[in-house]
């Protein structure tokens, strides 16, 4: 099967790109060359997302693009919307769709539909050098928030095995990547069903050699024990960056998601991290026009969000999913007022990053670099991951350097190498 470029577009979570970037580890270690999307590729690969409508549309996007660029190339389709409405996929002329979580099936599908040795002229082949790897530590959720598909398209949560989950970082750290994620569907569930937990699992790769950074997606509010919060207190290879979902500041709205804690509780937990770890980044997502939200519910929400004083917010719209509790819920609210609720939100999201922002001016921090923005001009985060842009003609691709924090631009931050 050789001579055959793939290209691969990841839409969603971590998760599923951590899935895409399974799959194309098998087509590579059967001889496929790994390209970039816009180019003409042999087999496209689209990872697709159904958290949202937007989400939906932007994935069947993708798939025309794909059959657009090259309409003689294998296009295959994976991800939840693929799983959820496979009609829909299929009627856009998809060849097949798959599991990304069983990339031996695709193999063997793939190397079923190439018959020949096609051979495609490219000019940016080779594929991109990572700094950052996500590790997924388990699928799968229980939860069963009234607004949100995920649980009918994953099925039940289920772990990895610890073992598995050591050997790949290990190789990871080896291969050179100096920033490793552990992410997962519902990262907080991790070890139920294999009589273990996520206190313990972190314990185990924080002492693994080698290691230099390890941060953790998206967790659930129920993750932070007792054992969590001494785990987080004794690393400093663990990352200032804590990504607890809240979803709504608003108690009434809270208990009609079937979110499983109060906004008291929720400001409890942050508090307690905050004790443990003071320079933290703490981020969050957030549902605006859930049904039922009244403009009272709003404003509790916005009032809380802004008590609490998060780093970034991710703002989303509710989006009406067939086949959830709250698709049917009485007082849908209407998308207009959906859209002032998130341009408020928003408005405040921004105001407190750049508050945020601003407090890390005068600091020096360890910074991996990324990617070069433009000739001597390199992106990097820091562990509490702030974007911050420095000057330098040497490459710092995966290297980490301390900077010193100068200023705030539009996007992030920037700063200045210190040398000693």
């Amino acid at each position: 099967m050789g001579s055959i470029f793939v290209a691969a577009h990841t839409l969603g979570c971590k998760v599923n790109q951590c899935d895409t970037d399974t799959v194309l580890e098998h087509l590579v270690n059967i001889g496929c060359t790994v390209c970039n999307f816009n180019d003409t590729a042999d087999i496209y690969i689209i990872n697709t997302c159904t958290v949202t409508h937007a989400s939906d549309k932007k994935s069947r996007q993708i798939i025309r693009r794909a059959r657009k660029q090259n309409p003689n190339a294998i296009v295959a389709v994976c991800g939840c919307m693929a799983q959820n409405n496979p009609i829909s996929a299929n009627e856009l002329g998809v060849d097949f769709i798959f599991d990304a979580r069983k990339p031996n099936g695709f193999i063997h599908k793939v190397s079923e539909m190439c018959t020949g040795t096609r051979n495609v002229a490219l000019q940016h082949a080779a594929p991109r050098a990572r700094t950052r790897a996500f590790v997924k530590i388990q699928d799968g959720c229980d939860r069963f928030c009234a607004y949100c598909i995920v649980p009918y398209v994953r099925g039940k949560p289920k772990s990895r095995l610890v073992q598995d989950i050591l050997a790949e970082a290990e190789g990871l750290i080896a291969s050179g990547i100096q920033e490793i994620v552990l992410t997962g569907i519902q990262v907080a569930s991790y070890g139920k069903d294999t009589n273990t937990n996520l206190s313990a699992l972190i314990q185990q790769v924080l002492s693994l050699n080698g290691l230099v950074r390890l941060r953790l997606s998206s967790i659930e509010p129920c993750a932070i024990t007792s054992d969590f919060l001494s785990v987080i207190a004794s690393s400093q290879v663990l990352c200032d960056h804590f990504h607890l979902s809240l979803q709504s500041g608003s108690d009434a709205t809270l208990q009609r998601m079937n979110r499983h804690y109060t906004t008291g509780q929720y400001a409890e937990i942050t508090e307690s991290l905050r004790k443990v770890r003071p320079e933290a980044a703490l981020t969050t997502d957030v549902i605006v026009g859930f049904p039922g939200e009244t403009d009272e519910e709003f404003n509790q929400s916005l009032a809380f969000v802004k008590k609490i004083g998060f780093a970034r917010i991710h703002v989303f719209e509710y989006s009406k999913r067939e086949g959830t509790p709250a698709a049917n819920f009485p007082h849908q609210v209407p998308d207009k007022v959906k859209s002032e609720r998130s341009r408020k939100m928003r408005e405040l999201a921004a105001a407190l990053q750049l508050n945020y922002h601003k407090a890390q001016i005068g600091k020096t921090a360890p910074v991996l670099f990324e990617t070069s923005k433009a000739p001597g001009k390199w992106l990097g985060h820091t562990n509490n991951y702030c974007p911050v842009e420095v000057n330098c003609e040497f490459n710092l691709s995966n290297i980490i350097k301390q900077v010193k924090i100068t200023a705030c631009t539009q996007d992030g931050l920037e700063g200045v190498i210190r040398n000693n």
